[in-house]
């Protein structure tokens, strides 16, 4: 009964007109976010999600700009905090992950059209110190299809991966995909194995953005947030570990950039964590911005701002939808999920 509910719900939501939404949704903002754009194929992130080509996102800037107002993280801040007024169809636009072509091809887009944005970043690889093990899986999948032969060579591995076949591509690339954290010693032997030479690709391509780059954008307007500092699922920690994920990514951030209040955005999303000791966090420690979720239009805590991942849902063809359609389809969700909850409160007080 639920699932046929929630697919009735889902079909009618398709047939709302984008204009719609926001007449019977409102927002004081929306966000959106992104990871990477650029004309080059980014081996090392182009597996894990898509590479906005720089022609796709300046339409992207285009389509918000008729229809938005951008705004800064400042008066996003001032507004949750201090109650101060944003402008009509006020609009934050974000990145994670601080790659290095957030300087050197969306900085310059941006400068040039005057947009406000926020920059998240992972401590760790500030300077290329470190390698998000995400990353090195990408490289391993690139490695992967210029070499295809190379995947028996997994075949000890992946006899441990239950009913793993190790001479199916596909099912060897999804396992790569679902390695975390705890799993890097093993990415590190997937790479050593595929002769992978992550660390001379950290040194040479220099993937992630360096102090001296932070703080030219941060001279020129933008604003740095963190993205914890190792990019782990925070869900899957202690309190005090998420507190510190948190706290000293943001620390690092304030260091290098002067900044009094450093927001944060949470590596995949927030759910499943306390909002209270979210809260407790952000009134022991004052320099803790506000926090920024991925999902999309949806409601939160005062402190909480939902962005819209302006990269996804891809099409089956691996073709990315344009803006209105992600816009879209993050207001069927959050539609969807709110008449749901709605129904469960009314069954509740029966």
């Amino acid at each position: 009964m639920k699932k046929t509910l929630t697919w009735l719900l889902e079909r009618f939501a398709k047939i709302i007109p984008l204009w719609l939404y926001p007449l019977f949704m409102r927002r004081e903002s929306i966000d959106f976010f992104y990871h990477a754009v650029s004309d080059e194929p980014m081996e090392h992130a182009r597996h894990l999600y898509p590479v906005v080509p720089v022609a796709q996102f300046e339409e992207a800037l285009n389509f918000l700009q008729e229809r938005y107002q951008f705004v800064s993280y400042g008066r996003i801040h001032a507004s949750r905090t201090g109650g101060e007024s944003l402008p009509q169809k006020a609009l934050h636009l974000s990145f994670d992950d601080g790659f290095a072509e957030c300087f050197s091809v969306v900085r310059p887009l941006l400068l040039e059209r005057s947009i406000p944005c926020t920059f998240f970043l992972s401590t760790d690889w500030i300077d290329n110190r470190a390698m998000f093990y995400r990353n090195k899986v990408s490289l391993c999948i690139e490695h992967l299809h210029d070499n295809p032969a190379d995947i028996s060579l997994l075949r000890d591995l992946t006899l441990n991966a239950p009913t793993l076949d190790a001479t199916a591509s596909n099912a060897v690339i999804q396992w790569l995909k679902e390695l975390r954290l705890p799993d890097e010693d093993t990415i590190n032997e997937v790479c050593r194995i595929l002769g992978v030479d992550w660390e001379t690709f950290l040194g040479e391509n220099q993937p992630y953005l360096t102090i001296s780059q932070i703080q030219q954008m941060h001279a020129e307007g933008f604003t740095i947030g963190a993205h914890t500092i190792t990019h782990r699922k925070l869900k899957d920690l202690s309190d005090a570990e998420i507190e510190e994920e948190i706290v000293e990514s943001c620390l690092v951030i304030q260091e290098i950039t002067g900044q009094e209040i450093v927001p944060f955005s949470f590596p995949h999303s927030a759910f499943g964590i306390d909002r209270s000791l979210l809260s407790y966090i952000r009134a022991m420690h004052s320099f803790v911005g506000l926090l920024f979720d991925t999902k999309g239009v949806r409601k939160d805590e005062n402190f909480i701002v939902n962005r819209v991942w302006a990269e996804q849902p891809l099409t089956p063809e691996r073709k990315l939808h344009s803006l209105p359609e992600v816009l879209r389809n993050a207001y069927q969700e959050a539609w969807v999920d709110g008449v749901m909850e709605l129904g469960r409160k009314l069954r509740r007080s029966e």
